[in-house]
């Protein structure tokens, strides 16, 4: 929650899909989340960055390369 509402959105993709992808790598699955409900004061833009990074890291799969 912290990272969606402190970080500017490019830095929330960066994370997401820097760690995202390491962890998808060792991992058969996974979820992304806020770890919480996500409240009305989150920016839409950081919600949507993180959404972003996860559609980036299925795109990278679905094309092989895996990184």
């Amino acid at each position: 929650m912290n990272t969606l509402c402190r970080n500017k959105p490019e830095d929330i993709y960066r994370e997401v899909l820097e760690k995202g992808t390491r962890f998808r790598n060792r991992a058969k699955g996974y979820g992304v989340g806020s770890g919480n409900s996500i409240p009305d004061y989150v920016p839409v833009e950081g919600f949507m960055a993180m959404i972003d990074a996860v559609k980036e890291i299925r795109s990278r799969e679905a094309a092989g390369s895996g990184h």
